[in-house]
C-alpha cells in the first residue's frame, strides 16, 4: 500500500477532487465572460467592462492551467505530517469561492474600477507564476521540485502573492464587512501554509536554507 501511494496513479486519484473543482469554478467564470463580451460588442471603450472581461478571461485561464498543473506534476518527495498543515491548505483553497456566494456590494464607479483592476493583475500574475511552477504545483505542504528561477527568483511566494491581490479585488465586489473577513480569513490561511511548505522544502532540499535567507517571502523589499 505504501508503495501505491508513491505512485502517480494515486496522485491523480488524490488531484480528482481538486480538479473538479477547479473545473466547476471555470464553467462558473462563463456566463459573466458572456456578458461583458455582449456589453463590448455594444461599446468596445467600455473601460469597466474591459477590465471585468480580463480580469474574468484571466481567471479562466488560470483555473483551467491549475487543472492541467495537477495532471502533469511529479509525484512528492516529500509530504507535511499532521492534520493542521492539511486543513491550512484545504481552508485555504476553498473559501475564497464563498466570497462570490455573498450579495454583490455597491461600490462608486472609481472603487469598483480600481477592484477590478487588482482582479485583473492578481489572476494574470497568477498565470504567469504558474505556467513558472509547472510539475511542482501542490495544494498540499509537499515538496515536488525545487523552483527558484522566474518569479521565484523574487519572492519565495509569487503565487500566493498574486492571489492575495486577487482576493481583495474580489472581496471589494461584495458584501460587507463578511467579504473583507473572509478574505482576511484566506490570505491568514495562506500565509500559514507558506510556513508548513517551507518546512517541508528546508526539510527535503539542504540548498533552500541558502534561498530562504536571500529571497522575500512575498514582496521583494516590503515582506
Amino acid at each position: 500500500m505504501n508503495d501505491f501511494t508513491r505512485t502517480k496513479t494515486f496522485d491523480l486519484l488524490m488531484a480528482a477532487p481538486l480538479i473538479a473543482w477547479f473545473g466547476f469554478s471555470a464553467v462558473r467564470l462563463r456566463p459573466r465572460l458572456v456578458y461583458d463580451a455582449r456589453v463590448l460588442v455594444g461599446n468596445l471603450s467600455d473601460l469597466y467592462a474591459n477590465l471585468d472581461f480580463y480580469s474574468v478571461l484571466a481567471s479562466l485561464a488560470f483555473n483551467l492551467l491549475l487543472i492541467w498543473t495537477l495532471l502533469i506534476r511529479t509525484t512528492p518527495l516529500r509530504k507535511s505530517q499532521g492534520v493542521i498543515p492539511r486543513l491550512a491548505a484545504i481552508v485555504g483553497t476553498f473559501l475564497g469561492v464563498g466570497i462570490t456566494l455573498l450579495p454583490s456590494g455597491h461600490l462608486p464607479i472609481a472603487w469598483l474600477g480600481f477592484s477590478f483592476f487588482l482582479t485583473l493583475a492578481g489572476a494574470a500574475g497568477s498565470v504567469i507564476v504558474l505556467a513558472r511552477l509547472g510539475k511542482a504545483f501542490s495544494i498540499m505542504p509537499e515538496a515536488r521540485m525545487l523552483v527558484t528561477g522566474g518569479p521565484y527568483a523574487y519572492a519565495r511566494h509569487p503565487l500566493y502573492a498574486m492571489e492575495f491581490l486577487t482576493i481583495i479585488g474580489i472581496s471589494l465586489q461584495f458584501e460587507q464587512p463578511w467579504a473583507a473577513l473572509l478574505g482576511a480569513a484566506v490570505i491568514a490561511l495562506q500565509v500559514t501554509r507558506s510556513v508548513f511548505e517551507e518546512q517541508v522544502l528546508m526539510a527535503q532540499y539542504p540548498e533552500y536554507a541558502a534561498y530562504r535567507a536571500k529571497t522575500a517571502r512575498f514582496i521583494p523589499g516590503v515582506l
